[in-house]
């Protein structure tokens, strides 16, 4: 690669008068609107789930209607993860589209008739807000960041995305953005155009650690809120278990001050409602790691399709920088031979004129001469 760069780069005096050839460094900063759309993209990401948690805590809180506190966690469960998937697409571009779409489907999604339009009771006008704010400012950030034909090509690609592609249920499952926007735009569209320069590819492994950190753990406290909820240990019931081993804690220490002989039987009851509680952690803690790791290897295999896709992509630009250099030396050659035949058979002309004229001169003035000579004898 360093030898073929140090001939092109020998080879350029010689193709001064081309301007077909470039050469692209691996390491192109991002622009100022990519380096804005990745860095605001996440902020309302962040904001937005935020958001979720703090009405999904208020309904915890306030509400008693158990359908209603299971959509509340389904809701923030996979709004929170849906978010934070599509605000950290590798290219920050295809982040801010991805959002915009999520953020239309979610808009449409708890509108009044839709399928998530009463899912949460008295709390539906406040899911239908935060909602709404968060397609708001996704479309307001994509119209400062984005070129006009930019946006346009985006704002129709959602609007066609979100009617043909609804949410049905809190599982919020999707078609791909960056697949269905790749195959709209045809196969020479550049989903990744640059990963940016070394200090930005680590701040953007840190930003994404820091996000992790930030929605994994409490997603995971509510997947196992949620697997308690599915498996039949109610909240109610959650609380009635906790009441009877604290009553069940003061009578140990009442009787063990007055009867020794009543310890033994609190004793019994307390392991028993201990193990029973500690089954019900146990199989919550065993869910709560199946789901982890089930995430963790969606993450992965989400970074490995991405890796590839990038390799392939600059694959597909160096074979096309190779034949580019291939075929514009070849028609500099091709050039240069045809002006030297042509220069070859100027010289080859010019001196066959130039011999004739040395070699007929002397003869047109002998016979110029001699003419005369003879012309003045006759007449004397």
């Amino acid at each position: 690669m360093v030898r073929a760069r140090t001939l092109l780069c020998g080879a350029l005096p010689l193709l001064s008068a081309c301007s077909l050839l470039t050469i692209k460094t691996p390491e192109r900063p991002l622009t100022t609107p990519e380096l804005n759309a990745r860095v605001l993209t996440r902020e309302i990401s962040a904001q937005f789930a935020a958001a979720v948690n703090s009405c999904a805590t208020d309904i915890a809180a306030t509400e008693h209607d158990e359908a209603v506190l299971d959509n509340a966690l389904r809701w923030e469960i996979a709004a929170i993860g849906e978010t934070r998937r599509a605000a950290l697409r590798v290219s920050p571009m295809m982040s801010l589209l991805d959002s915009w779409a999520l953020a239309e489907q979610m808009r449409a999604f708890v509108a009044e008739g839709a399928p998530g339009g009463a899912l949460f009771g008295a709390h539906q006008e406040v899911v239908r807000e935060i909602s709404t704010a968060y397609a708001d400012e996704t479309q307001a950030l994509a119209r400062r960041v984005a070129t006009p034909q930019q946006f346009d090509a985006y704002q129709s690609f959602v609007a066609a995305y979100a009617r043909e592609h609804p949410l049905v249920d809190l599982g919020f499952a999707r078609a791909s953005v960056v697949v269905l926007w790749s195959r709209e735009q045809g196969g020479d569209a550049r989903i990744v155009d640059s990963l940016g320069t070394i200090p930005e590819a680590m701040s953007d492994t840190a930003e994404r650690l820091e996000i992790f950190g930030d929605t994994v753990p409490t997603q995971m406290m509510r997947r196992t809120e949620l697997a308690l909820a599915e498996s039949g240990y109610s909240r109610a019931q959650l609380k009635t278990a906790l009441a009877r081993l604290d009553e069940s804690l003061e009578r140990l220490e009442a009787v063990a001050e007055s009867t020794p002989a009543l310890v033994q039987g609190a004793e019994m009851e307390v392991r028993s409602s201990l193990r029973e509680v500690l089954d019900r952690l146990q199989a919550s803690a065993r869910e709560g790691e199946s789901t982890l790791h089930t995430e963790r290897t969606a993450l992965f295999e989400e970074i490995q399709s991405e890796r590839t896709a990038l390799v392939a992509a600059v694959d597909e630009q160096r074979k096309a920088l190779a034949q580019d250099a291939a075929r514009i030396s070849g028609q500099v050659v091709r050039d240069v031979g045809g002006q030297l035949r042509d220069l070859a058979g100027e010289v080859l002309l010019l001196g066959s004129v130039l011999i004739v004229v040395l070699l007929g001169l002397p003869f047109a003035a002998g016979y110029l001469l001699g003419r005369a000579r003879h012309g003045g004898g006759a007449s004397r």
